[in-house]
C-alpha cells in the first residue's frame, strides 16, 4: 500500500470518528428525521442543507459517506446492504423510521415486506428532489415511479415487483448480471433466472417465459418503458428473455 493510499484511509478513520462523537450530542424531540430501529439518529429532514444534523449535508455525521450514522455509508449498519438497521438490506426487519412532523410516515427499507413501506429510492429521490412535499408527509408513490425519474434502466413485473437493473454491471447487487445478487441468483423468489419461482417459471402470468401470458414483466431504459420481456410473440414490442444479457450489453450502460 502507498504512503498516500494510508494517508486516506487514515483521514476516512478520522472523519468516521468525529462524525459518530457529532452524532452521539444529537438529540431530538419532535420534528422531521429519519430514526434507526436502535435510537441512533440517522438525520433531520430540513431544507436547510448546511445544517449539521441535516441528512443531506455531505459533511454532517448523517450525511457524509464516511460517517458510521450515514445511510449513505455503503459500509455502515444503516447503509450496508448487509446491515440489520440498514434501509438497503432487503431481509432486514428492523429498518430505519421516518419521523414527519412528530408522526411515524413508514419504514424506509429494501424490505417489500414491511408493513408502510417506504423504499429507499423514493425516500431519496423525493428527499433530494422535493424536500417540501417529504415535509408536508407526501413521497413519491412508488419505487417504479422514483426509478423512472431518476432515469434508471431495470425489469419489473406487472405486480409491481422490482426484478433487477439491466445495467451490465456484474459488481451491482440489484443489477441481473450480479449472479450472487436477489436479481441474478437462480436460487432467488425475485429472479427471473429462477424456474421455480413465480417471475421465472413457465406457468405463471408474471413470468417472462409463460408463452400465453398477457402480463409479463416490463423492460425500462432510461425511466422509458421500451418492451416487454416475454417469449408471446404476440405481444410488441418485446425482448426475448432468452436474450435479454445480450440485449442489455449493446442496448444499456453498465454505469447507468
Amino acid at each position: 500500500m502507498s504512503s498516500s493510499d494510508r494517508t486516506k484511509d487514515l483521514l476516512e478513520q478520522m472523519l468516521a470518528q468525529l462524525y459518530e462523537e457529532q452524532a452521539k450530542q444529537t438529540y431530538v424531540h419532535g420534528g422531521s428525521y429519519l430514526m434507526g430501529q436502535d435510537g441512533q439518529l440517522l438525520g433531520k429532514i430540513t431544507d436547510n442543507p448546511y445544517d449539521t444534523d441535516s441528512i443531506l449535508n455531505q459533511y454532517g455525521p448523517y450525511g457524509s459517506q464516511y460517517s458510521t450514522t450515514s445511510i449513505f455509508n455503503p459500509y455502515s449498519q444503516y447503509g450496508s446492504e448487509y446491515g440489520t438497521y440498514s434501509i438497503n438490506n432487503p431481509y432486514s426487519t428492523s429498518p430505519p423510521k421516518l419521523i414527519i412532523n412528530g408522526g411515524l410516515l413508514g419504514y424506509v427499507t429494501a424490505n417489500p415486506h414491511i408493513a408502510n413501506v417506504i423504499s429507499p429510492e423514493a425516500f431519496l429521490y423525493t428527499l433530494e428532489n422535493d424536500i417540501h412535499s417529504l415535509l408536508a408527509g407526501q413521497v413519491i408513490e412508488s419505487e417504479t415511479q422514483a426509478r423512472q425519474l431518476a432515469g434508471e434502466s431495470f425489469i419489473e413485473a406487472q405486480d409491481g415487483t422490482f426484478l433487477g437493473k439491466i445495467s451490465p454491471n456484474r459488481f451491482d447487487t440489484h443489477s441481473i448480471f450480479n449472479r450472487f445478487g436477489p436479481y441474478g441468483n437462480k436460487f432467488s423468489q425475485t429472479s427471473i433466472f429462477n424456474k421455480f419461482s413465480n417471475y421465472g417459471n413457465q406457468f405463471s402470468q408474471l413470468s417472462p417465459y409463460n408463452k400465453f401470458s398477457r402480463t409479463p414483466p416490463r423492460v425500462f431504459v432510461k425511466g422509458e418503458f421500451v418492451a416487454y420481456l416475454t417469449v408471446n410473440t404476440l405481444l410488441q414490442p418485446r425482448i426475448d428473455p432468452v436474450d435479454i444479457l445480450d440485449w442489455a450489453e449493446k442496448n444499456v450502460s453498465k454505469f447507468g
